[in-house]
Formats: C-alpha cells, sequence, structure tokens
C-alpha cells in the first residue's frame, strides 16, 4: 500500500512539474508574440491597462502589470493511534497553508514601440494574456 502511494505521489509531482515548465514556455511565448508592437496593441494583448508606469526619460517608459493569487491548500488529518488503554495519540498531519502565487511584467516602450519585456513570480502560469498564439 506504501509503495502504491509513493508511486501515486511521485507521478502526480513529475506531472506537475512538466505542465509548470510547459506553461512557464507558452506564457513567455505569448509575451514575445508582442515585442517589437505599438504601445496600444501591447494594452490589447495585455488585456487591462498597466498598474503602474514609470517614466525613465522623454521617449522611455516601463509599464508595469501585477497580479496576485492567494489561496488556502488544505491541509491532512492526522491519523490516531490507540496507546496504552484507550487513550488515542494524533500522528502527522497538517494544517492547512495560506499560499500566494504573484507575477509581474514589465514591458520597455520607446517612441511608442515595444522594446523589451520581462516577467517574474510563480503565479505567471496563471495569468490570462490576451495576444494570440502563432
Amino acid at each position: 500500500m506504501r509503495r502504491v502511494l509513493a508511486s501515486l505521489t511521485t507521478l502526480s509531482l513529475l506531472s506537475l512539474a512538466a505542465c509548470a515548465a510547459q506553461t512557464s514556455q507558452e506564457f513567455d511565448l505569448r509575451l514575445r508574440e508582442m515585442s517589437g508592437s505599438d504601445e496600444r496593441s501591447l494594452l490589447g494583448g495585455m488585456g487591462r491597462i498597466p498598474d503602474n508606469t514609470y517614466q525613465l526619460d522623454e521617449d522611455t517608459r516601463i509599464l508595469q502589470w501585477r497580479w496576485d493569487t492567494s489561496y488556502i491548500s488544505g491541509g491532512w488529518a492526522p491519523a490516531y493511534q490507540r496507546v496504552g488503554w484507550g487513550m488515542w495519540v494524533p500522528i502527522g498531519g497538517f494544517p492547512p497553508t495560506l499560499v500566494r502565487q504573484g507575477c509581474i511584467v514589465e514591458w520597455t516602450v520607446t517612441k511608442g514601440s515595444t522594446q523589451s519585456y520581462r516577467w517574474s513570480g510563480s503565479g505567471c502560469t496563471n495569468v490570462s494574456i490576451h495576444s494570440s498564439p502563432p
């Protein structure tokens, strides 16, 4: 029984890791498609106005989008083992955990045209970008 559970856990973790890597690549591809477009197309592709804008010089701005997703990951109830005459003791288990996943995407726009981008965060795989894949 333990071997089966260990095998299922290992397969689940490997599947999740493979999906996350693929989704990160897809997210980066969608951003890369918008490279070289004008600012209006960028706003349409991102699906909303930026959360922050920074003016670097007369011709260059940084546009920043932020996403923050929080959820509670359920815990596992402990198992109980009988000790002595009628005393039950909890073994293992863990409480629910708050998981925060954020994503920051920044675009450098020079003279109205997108020049470069960068993104960071563990929540970027959950972000919907409206640009269409090639």
